[in-house]
């Protein structure tokens, strides 16, 4: 009784208001200046976040998404992919792929993942999406106005359950396609009514090549639309706080003890390599001990 009475007493020490900095995140946020950023997610919703990503793994990351949608062949069945964006050529279940684990563990996306999603969070959608020129008077492609809390009762709660980045290949601009998102709407913590999403209040998140734009799970948000030739391709990937369950199942990958020890150590948080969810104990106990108290620590972080 005493131990649970002490790990009781620690969790509540170390909870964390909504938006608030761990002091364990706080050196990175420091180290990768990552301050503006943070503020922008807290006030806006949204934040564009640059200098992320070296220029030549986004070209092996870009042919890696064409050659995933060649292959399933949603370029000709278009949103046949992740099945979330309407006329948009998709592909999903992308972790586990060397050049988007080294993509998504790279420390600015970790950082600001754990900024808006607390310490342990999971791996929720990792898809990658090419979205064509709409021509004058075409239909819209892709998602209207939205929040990816969708599936959480409303009002939604004040800590951040999902993450969403889009990372696009070449970056975007407006003409290009940005996505879109409605700055202070995550403040509503529910979805928009017909009206609202009606307002066209939506402003562009432009991305410069190398950068990523980054919104909360309550951020009304839209796909963009291209208005000039060629495509945006980008990755579309979003991380849920620890108590919430994954969208795409990755158990297959903690089976896999070689792709394990070869991946990238921020891909054992991504799978819940050490979470308690699914697991034993060396001594059959279920769930391990030691993983349900690093959980539960992880938890409040």
């Amino acid at each position: 009784m005493a131990e649970e009475e002490s790990l009781i007493a620690e969790m509540a020490k170390g909870a964390l208001a909504p938006g608030a900095v761990s002091d364990s995140l706080r050196p990175r946020i420091e180290e990768f200046d990552l301050w503006r950023n943070v503020e922008e997610l807290r006030d806006e919703g949204a934040t564009v976040v640059t200098d992320a990503v070296p220029l030549d793994l986004l070209d092996e990351l870009r042919a890696v998404i064409h050659e995933e949608i060649e292959r399933l062949g949603s370029h000709e069945h278009l949103g046949a992919g992740a099945g979330h964006a309407q006329g948009v050529a998709e592909c999903s279940m992308l972790l586990g792929n060397p050049v988007v684990d080294r993509v998504v563990a790279l420390p600015k996306i970790q950082a600001m993942w754990e900024f808006n999603v607390g310490m342990g969070f999971r791996a929720g959608t990792m898809a990658g999406t090419v979205l064509q020129q709409t021509k004058p008077g075409g239909e819209y492609m892709g998602v209207p106005l939205h929040a990816d809390h969708a599936w959480l009762p409303q009002p939604w709660p004040e800590h951040i359950c999902v993450s969403t980045i889009c990372l696009p290949c070449e970056g975007m601009t407006e003409e290009e396609g940005a996505t879109r998102f409605v700055p202070g709407s995550h403040l509503h913590r529910r979805m928009p009514s017909p009206e609202e999403a009606a307002e066209g209040n939506s402003v562009p998140l432009v991305v410069p090549k190398g950068g990523f734009a980054m919104w909360t799970g309550s951020t009304w948000h839209e796909t963009g639309v291209r208005t000039v030739p060629g495509v945006r391709t980008l990755l579309h990937a979003s991380c849920q706080r620890l108590y919430t369950q994954p969208v795409e199942d990755y158990t297959h990958l903690l089976r896999d003890e070689a792709y394990l020890a070869a991946a990238p150590e921020a891909i054992r948080g991504l799978v819940g390599a050490d979470l308690m969810f699914g697991t034993y104990s060396p001594g059959g106990v279920v769930p391990d001990p030691d993983k349900t108290m690093k959980t539960l620590m992880m938890s409040q972080q």
